[in-house]
């Protein structure tokens, strides 16, 4: 869109189309100016990801001088699709990044496959084991991936993701236990104190069950 305005596009055509395989940036577009309003979160009060990405794409849309619309296409469906998704992961992988603690970057690997759904916090104390995180909000806030532990079974439960301050975030660690109590709202589930680190085995089971009880230590 930078490039758009600089070549002066909109002098000689009365818009732009721009492809993206991303159905996150494809829908959040039209969001986004919304989130803005709402200075960077979202209708839950949760901060939004990527929200200096989202104020530049705004202003760069708002600057380019002419209609751009971002439309979907599908993912690698073309050869130079193909080319595109391998130099972009190439990228991402060519940055090393230092653990400190649970501000940036993925953490471990996760003992339970498949996607992280947000916490169903209601005041709970539980033991997590983080496995990922990354900071999201106009004020750093930690948005990481847990999965929780059973200290009678010594089974995983569950992974879900929650928030916390960059505060409470700095007092976890990869792939450690805490014991932590979280806030009591389902739709912006926040660890708001770590109570205590808590040892896990080396080898842990996995199991399917419901998870503690409000209050439940």
């Amino acid at each position: 869109m930078n490039w758009v305005k600089e070549e002066g596009i909109g002098r000689r055509y009365g818009r732009v189309q721009i492809f993206s395989d991303s159905q996150y940036v494809v829908d959040r577009q039209f969001s986004a100016p919304y989130w803005q309003k709402a200075k960077w979160r979202n209708s839950a009060g949760r901060p939004v990801e990527n929200w200096a990405l989202w104020k530049n794409f705004l202003s760069s849309k708002a600057n380019a001088g002419v209609r751009i619309d971002i439309c979907k296409v599908k993912n690698k469906s073309t050869p130079l699709l193909q080319r595109v998704d391998k130099l972009a992961k190439s990228a991402a992988k060519s940055h090393p990044r230092i653990d400190r603690g649970l501000v940036v970057g993925k953490i471990g690997r996760a003992k339970i496959k498949g996607s992280a759904t947000m916490f169903p916090s209601a005041g709970q104390v539980l033991v997590i084991r983080i496995v990922g995180s990354r900071t999201v909000g106009r004020e750093g806030e930690n948005r990481f991936v847990f999965e929780v532990f059973d200290e009678g079974t010594s089974a995983y439960l569950s992974k879900h993701f929650a928030y916390c301050t960059p505060e409470v975030g700095s007092q976890m660690h990869r792939q450690r236990g805490f014991r932590v109590r979280m806030n009591d709202k389902a739709d912006y589930p926040q660890v708001v104190e770590v109570i205590e680190e808590v040892p896990l085995p080396k080898a842990e089971r996995r199991k399917s069950s419901s998870l503690p009880a409000p209050g439940t230590p």
